[in-house]
Formats: structure tokens, C-alpha cells, sequence
């Protein structure tokens, strides 16, 4: 293994250089800085109230409309939240839905099935789970 002296092989140069007289006048542009008075900010700007009075507009043009909405949505979530908990709950039994109705709610759903016993019979033989129906 060859031996390495740091004297023989050329060095590399710094490629980091600073300018000329930069830190005889650092402290001098440091101080002009510091001396040099800022500029006072407003507190508010015109742009601001601007903003501010286009938001408070558009909030109270929408508000009617929100409050026309909810009132109709909230009352079908509502009826709809029912019979999702109604349908999906196991303990509920329809027969128990069906003495809580009213007359007038068991008249509108009630549905005329007319068919004929060759339509029942076809029906049945060509579904090959026909005993749920009968089951039923």
C-alpha cells in the first residue's frame, strides 16, 4: 500500500469566496438598517372591510334560503331515519307495525293481487325455491 502525503498532491481550492471589504462594511450596513425608520402599518385596510362587508352580504341573502330547506329535508330525514330503524331492527315483527297503523295508512297500502292459479302454479314450478313462498 502506498503512503499518502497531504504536501505532495496538488491542493483544492475553496470554491467559497467573499467579496472584497465585505466585513469592514457589515457593521455599516447593519447600522443602516437599523436606522432606517419602518413603515407604519394600518390596522385596517380598505380591502378588509371590503371582504368583510361581501361575506356578511352573501351570509345574509343564503340564510333564507337554508331555513326554507331544512324545514321540509329535516321532517323526510326524520320519516326516513323511522323506517330504516323500523326495517332493519329484528325484534320488530310486522304484525306489530301493522296494529300500530292507522285505517287510513293500512287502506292506501293495501294492493289487489289478481292472479290466476296456472300464473301461482308456473310461478312455482319454475322457481326452485317455491317453499319460502309457501312458507309465507
Amino acid at each position: 500500500m502506498n503512503r499518502f502525503n497531504l504536501d505532495t498532491h496538488p491542493k483544492i481550492k475553496i470554491g467559497f469566496t467573499t467579496p472584497p471589504d465585505y466585513f469592514e462594511e457589515l457593521p455599516q450596513q447593519i447600522l443602516r438598517k437599523i436606522a432606517t425608520p419602518n413603515k407604519e402599518t394600518k390596522l385596517f385596510t380598505l380591502n378588509r372591510i371590503i371582504y368583510a362587508a361581501a361575506a356578511i352580504l352573501v351570509l345574509a341573502l343564503s340564510i333564507p334560503f337554508f331555513i326554507q330547506n331544512s324545514g321540509n329535508s329535516f321532517e323526510q330525514i326524520e320519516m326516513d331515519f323511522l323506517e330504516n330503524y323500523l326495517s332493519y331492527q329484528s325484534n320488530v315483527s310486522q304484525y306489530e307495525l301493522i296494529s300500530l297503523m292507522d285505517t287510513n295508512e293500512l287502506e292506501s297500502i293495501q294492493v289487489d293481487f289478481s292472479l290466476d292459479n296456472t300464473e301461482v302454479e308456473e310461478l312455482l314450478l319454475t322457481n326452485p325455491n317455491f317453499e319460502n313462498y309457501i312458507i309465507e
